[in-house]
């Protein structure tokens, strides 16, 4: 497998980072969050508040029941036809659970959330009228966050340990509804550049102002504004019917955007179970937006029924992949 060290600039969101929480008037150094009385809490608070621990919440999340933006579905042999969808979140619970390492100078924050919301379609049934569906959903997510110890001070001990990497989030449906799963990641960044991924809470962003963390290598994806991007992800499905895989992107700002992935090949395991890759061509129209700065991006597997069958249970996976835009 080949593993592609991703790296992180995260100076400026460390600064945000460290003063949620804190009075308006006072900064990091003058008193600890709010309800932290230890190390292990404080680890915990800032895992929990770290921006990409936050912000996958907002990837897969969507504000109102947008336009499908998906392309053509073809022939349609359904109860539904659906002409715009979106997944509200209602609740998230996020525990997290920290692993101090032999050696007392690293320590990992594996953060777990449920996160719970209805999926609503806005759709053509078989009788031709236009009906709303909601679904609801409970989907589970797991990210590992690296930290540091700097200082063994008492007087601020929230201060004494810092994170300082942050794996890929890897997300979807809770058992038993889970009906398909990506299982690999390949993002094509130039004729040269590869990342290839295949165990998301394994594949580490180091933060750039820790310049030894992970050989200090500098492999974050960087594309140009309006470059186009190529992608493709493999996926195995439970359903004999042909997936929808979409890419989100713009995630980060006010440009959220998101598209559907072609197919490129599938093979029956024979086992109950299918293997489908699918593809945004380099060739295919520009998708990376004007709009400079960091972002998130998200690969989002949705089973057909779960849009095109109203009795059928809502079924994802999905994983997610921060971006750099200059």
């Amino acid at each position: 497998m080949k593993r592609t060290t991703m790296v992180l600039m995260a100076a400026v969101m460390m600064t945000g980072l460290l003063v949620t929480g804190c009075k308006k008037d006072s900064g990091p150094d003058e008193a600890a969050p709010v309800g932290v009385t230890n190390e292990e809490q404080a680890m915990q608070y800032f895992a929990k508040n770290d921006e990409f621990v936050a912000n996958d919440e907002e990837t897969f999340a969507d504000k109102s029941i947008e336009s499908f933006d998906y392309g053509t579905f073809g022939k349609v042999d359904a109860a539904i036809t659906p002409l715009r969808w979106g997944r509200f979140v209602t609740s998230v619970t996020r525990t997290v659970t920290t692993t101090i390492q032999p050696g007392d100078t690293i320590a990992t924050a594996v953060v777990d959330k449920s996160i719970t919301g209805m999926l609503k379609i806005r759709g053509i049934n078989g009788a031709g009228d236009t009906v709303t569906i909601e679904k609801p959903f409970n989907d589970v997510s797991k990210r590992n966050v690296i930290f540091k110890r700097v200082n063994r001070a008492t007087d601020k001990f929230w201060l004494n340990w810092v994170p300082v990497a942050t794996s890929l989030v890897e997300g979807g449906t809770a058992s038993p509804n889970n009906q398909i799963e990506i299982t690999t990641v390949v993002l094509y960044t130039s004729a040269l550049d590869t990342i290839t991924i295949t165990d998301p809470t394994a594949y580490f962003l180091r933060y750039r102002w820790l310049k030894l963390f992970n050989g200090g290598r500098k492999d974050v994806p960087e594309f140009l504004a309006g470059q186009s991007l190529k992608l493709q992800v493999t996926v195995v499905s439970a359903s004999a019917d042909t997936d929808f895989v979409a890419l989100r992107y713009g995630v980060g700002g006010n440009n959220h955007k998101r598209v559907r992935l072609a197919l490129v090949s599938e093979v029956n395991n024979g086992n109950g179970t299918y293997t489908r890759v699918f593809e945004i061509a380099r060739t295919a129209p520009q998708f990376i937006h004007f709009h400079r700065g960091w972002f998130h991006m998200g690969i989002d597997a949705i089973t057909r029924a779960t849009l095109m069958d109203d009795s059928a249970p809502y079924s994802v996976s999905w994983w997610g992949v921060p971006y750099r835009v200059f």
